[in-house]
């Protein structure tokens, strides 16, 4: 999509609300530590991901986060990869009742075992939610027309019902960028009815998918429904993000209040 993201116009919107965290239990984890070997393919930038990612799920065990670990070790890769679908797509997000909220880096060091092995070490202090309530069954969506491929120039159309009255938030994750899709300076308005189909785009726009690449172009689409109005506001005035912030986010909202659906895209030159 243009400038890697969906073209909908310049956005201007402001939210005046504080972000609230619905969870209600917040463990405070210092000095989890997770190291990656550095070797073959496995480069220093991809060895530190890793790192991390074995520290969050060292820090989850310290604050009495019980649940299958593979299951964080599923989100965490899909997070690296942003191949979110088989998480997105399937029931391990029930399984999981608790979360890392936040977390900093305080420690990183380099280390070499002998003259064959150089690892890294990270060290980190984490926010740790753990979740009171589990997802509600009965909160569902419907989401009509979205295709796997598009042209470059074509306009993406789809239709979404819910079973309750919900906030739709959705944001938008390329391989360089991340960014709040909608609301938008055109469609400030995320409340929807339910049981009755929503047609989007307004008719006070077009979501027009262009791409400046060569070849092809994926986007990956994250509709985040939640029973309350609970504003993402980690953004700048173009409503470009990161996707820690997204997922920060999603995850401080309870599982009983939110249903998460993902749509991979590609756009093709």
């Amino acid at each position: 999509m243009k400038n890697n993201k969906i073209k909908i116009g310049v956005f201007f919107l402001l939210f005046f609300c504080a972000n609230i965290l619905l969870a209600q239990k917040i463990i405070k984890i210092k000095g989890s530590k997770g190291t990656a070997f550095i070797s073959g393919d496995i480069s220093p930038n991809e060895a530190k991901k890793r790192a991390i990612n074995e520290a969050k799920i060292n820090a989850l065990k310290a604050a009495g986060v019980s649940e299958n670990i593979k299951t964080f070790e599923l989100l965490y890769t899909s997070e690296s990869d942003k191949d979110y679908q088989q998480f997105f797509s399937s029931n391990i997000q029930s399984e999981m009742q608790g979360n890392i909220l936040d977390y900093q880096i305080i420690k990183e060091e380099t280390i070499q075992k002998n003259e064959l092995e150089l690892y890294l070490e990270v060290t980190i202090s984490a926010s740790v939610i753990k979740y009171e309530t589990t997802p509600d069954v009965t909160f569902d969506v419907n989401i009509q027309g979205i295709k796997a491929v598009y042209n470059n120039n074509e306009l993406l159309k789809f239709n979404i019902k819910t079973s309750q009255h919900s906030f739709l938030t959705i944001f938008n994750i390329t391989d360089t960028e991340a960014s709040v899709f909608f609301p938008n300076s055109y469609e400030t308005k995320n409340e929807l009815s339910p049981l009755v189909f929503h047609k989007f785009p307004s008719k006070l726009i077009d979501y027009e998918l262009t791409t400046d690449l060569k070849d092809k172009e994926t986007n990956r689409l994250l509709f985040v429904f939640t029973k309350t109005y609970i504003p993402f506001i980690k953004m700048d005035k173009n409503l470009i993000t990161s996707e820690d912030n997204i997922f920060n986010w999603i995850y401080s909202i309870m599982p009983d209040q939110r249903n998460v659906q993902y749509y991979s895209l590609i756009i093709l030159k």
